[in-house]
Formats: structure tokens, sequence, C-alpha cells
């Protein structure tokens, strides 16, 4: 049997299915681990997300290519039967391991801890019998923690205080993962993403994933003031976002992560290794809010500089923004700057990374007339910022 079959965990996850589309359309055959959940099957939940993802159904071969496996991470031997585990023993050559849980503060921290530490962990004892399978992990360059200084592709811990528990467990997750491939003889990559949003270039674009759905409904709703409260000059209030101004988020759409991660592992002899796939040259905060206000001929919109303090008098708008905003609030107030020169080193000439993409996104989600989702997909927060300036609409018309 040939090892040229591809094993992607998280495969439902934003990332793992984007991936997993981009595997299918470049000819290769992928083994995808996902749950049964939602009272969907395991099968259905990966069609329904892929499809959501590529914009239509999938086509015949790429049907033909792909093989759902109904599994878990936490359970041993992924929870597959013996067939299968001697079947991707023999033809799998690389494992895409994208699984976890991406929640900043989960209740349950045993589970956490298992999804994160024994997944991996699980996954390289099902597959892995010595016959030279790759490992590729996607973890997430704010492993780095609170900082602004540089933050380097070949450090691990260096002393760093985090924001939340899964930056500190995706570090946690790395050095379990490269002592297990270490003591394997296996060959290893880590790639460490910044924010990662749906491609506002892209014709299809996914936005739905929380990250993208939270972003794309702040700027909806800076649309939605606009036409409404905004116009009346009586009632128009400054809209205060709480951050520094001058610090940056690190943004990169999902495209150029999917690609990037493809073109590293093509190339042989990086183990082991670790990237940060990233924007070079991220805009500040205060070029985001001076955009919105360039797009929607906005006026008062401007950073609110306490991490703390309560903004006084805050207005209704300020409000509902600042609730959904509120998950990555604290990643406005730090500006690390991720060195990604051994990225770049190896993806020159072939994928070029893409700056001031949180500046087109924006541009695209304000843009409601382009970018219209149906209400049930947008965030709770926005769609009470709907109906907040709806009512508004009617009495103002």
């Amino acid at each position: 049997m040939t090892s040229d079959g591809v094993f992607v965990s998280g495969a439902t996850g934003f990332i793992g299915r984007h991936l997993v589309l981009e595997l299918l359309q470049r000819g290769l055959r992928v083994f995808a681990l996902t749950r049964a959940a939602n009272g969907l099957p395991a099968g259905d939940r990966l069609m329904r997300a892929l499809q959501s993802a590529h914009g239509a159904s999938l086509s015949e071969q790429m049907r033909s290519r792909l093989e759902p496996l109904d599994g878990d991470l936490v359970t041993p031997n992924l929870g597959l039967h013996l067939d299968i585990q001697e079947r991707l023993r023999d033809e799998v050559g690389q494992i895409f391991h994208c699984g976890g849980d991406t929640r900043f503060f989960p209740k349950d921290r045993a589970a956490y801890r298992a999804v994160h530490l024994d997944g991996p962990l699980n996954v390289l004892q099902t597959i892995d019998h010595g016959q030279g399978v790759r490992f590729h992990h996607v973890s997430t360059a704010y492993v780095a923690g609170r900082r602004n200084g540089t933050a380097f592709e070949d450090e691990s811990a260096v002393g760093q205080s985090f924001r939340n528990p899964y930056e500190r467990i995706k570090l946690e997750t790395e050095r379990t993962i490269r002592s297990a491939c270490e003591s394997r003889g296996i060959e290893l990559s880590i790639f460490r993403p910044s924010i990662v949003i749906a491609d506002p270039r892209a014709p299809n674009a996914d936005w739905a994933d929380p990250i993208s759905a939270r972003f794309a409904g702040f700027a909806r709703l800076c649309g939605l003031y606009k036409r409404t409260i905004g116009r009346l000059r009586a009632l128009r209030p400054s809209l205060r976002i709480r951050g520094c101004g001058g610090s940056a988020l690190n943004i990169v759409p999902i495209s150029y992560v999917v690609e990037a991660m493809l073109a590293i592992a093509a190339n042989g002899g990086t183990s082991p290794a670790t990237f940060h796939l990233v924007d070079p040259t991220p805009p500040r905060n205060q070029e985001l809010l001076d955009r919105i206000t360039e797009i929607l001929r906005l006026s008062g919109l401007q950073p609110f500089e306490h991490r703390t303090r309560p903004m006084e008098r805050a207005s209704l708008l300020e409000r509902i923004v600042e609730n959904l905003l509120r998950p990555y609030q604290d990643y406005f107030f730090e500006s690390p700057i991720f060195d990604d020169r051994r990225a770049r080193q190896l993806l020159n000439g072939v994928v070029e990374p893409r700056s001031a993409t949180a500046l087109e996104f924006l541009a695209r989600a304000a843009d409601t007339s382009r970018t219209s989702k149906p209400r049930s997909s947008l965030p709770p927060a926005v769609q009470t910022g709907k109906r907040i300036v709806g009512r508004a609409r009617d009495v103002f018309p």
C-alpha cells in the first residue's frame, strides 16, 4: 500500500475544513476525523462544514478522495475499528493535527486538557508504527503570551504570562507533541498562525467562524449606526472602542494559512521546526478605526485606552460593541512582533503573506449589501444591535 494519504483531525473546525478542501482540490486522499454532534452523524456534519466553506456541493471527484472517520481524539485508538487503524498505518504519510477546543475560558478544565494533550498522543499511537509518517501541528502565535517585544519562532517557554488558559494549554501542547515526536523519530512541523479570519478577497468567503463573525458583526453595527442613529446629529453619540490605538492586532486570512502550511509541508528536511504564519506589517488599531470612519463617513470613532476602567456614560451602542468584542479585548492592548523569517524563507516565491487583511476585511464586512447573512447566523450581540437600531429607524425614518 502507498502512504500518500493525509490524515486531518479537527476537520470541521475553521482551519481544518479549509485545509481538507484544499487537499481534495489538489487531488490528495484525505482521512478526516470527525465526531458526531448536535444530532448529526460524523459524515453528515463533515459534509455540511465542507460545503459551507466551499460555497457549493463537493464534486464527485472530491468526494471520492474523502473518507470521513467517526472518532474522538480523547478515546484510545481514536475510537476507530481495528481495520480502519490498519488502513491508516498503511496509507497515511502525513498528519495535520488541527483538533482542539478553541474556547479561551473552558468550563471543564479536565476535558480541555484531555483534548489538547491526550488527543495528539492518541493520534500518534493510532497511526504511527514506524512507517515514516510526518506530523504537522496547528498551534497559535499567541503562545508568546503577554508581550510587546519580538517573539521568535524557536522560542517556547520564556517566562511569559498568558491572557487566558487557551494560550497556556497551546504552549503545553507544543512541548508534549515535540517530546513525543522526538522519542518516536517523527518529523515535526509546528504552525503558529496569528488571528485567522475569513479571506475578504475570496468569492465565497466563509464568515462562519466565531472570530470572523464577531469582527464582521462589529463592522455591520457601525454600518447600521451610520444609516440610522448616525444620521441624527442630536442623537449621534461617540463610539469608543476599548483598546490602545497604537497597538496592533495581527490578523491573517485563512487562505494564506492553509497555502503556507501545505507549502512548508511539501518542503522536506525542515523538522523539527516552528513557523509563524502572520501578517509581517499589521495595521495599528487606530488605522482600523480610521478606515471604518472613511468607509462609512462616520464621526466619533475613537479608542478608549483603559483596560479595566468603566466607560463613563457609555451609550447603548458602546455597550453592545464592548460585549461583542469582549473575548478579544486583551488583544487590543499589546503589540507583539512575531518574527517569521524561517517561514518567509521557505515560502519565498511560493506563498506571499498578506498585509492589511484586517482593513480589507472590515471594509467588506461594513458593506452589508455584499456580505448580508440571515439574522440567525450572526452573534447574539449583533442580533440585539440590529433590533435596537431597527427600532430607532422606525422612530426616526
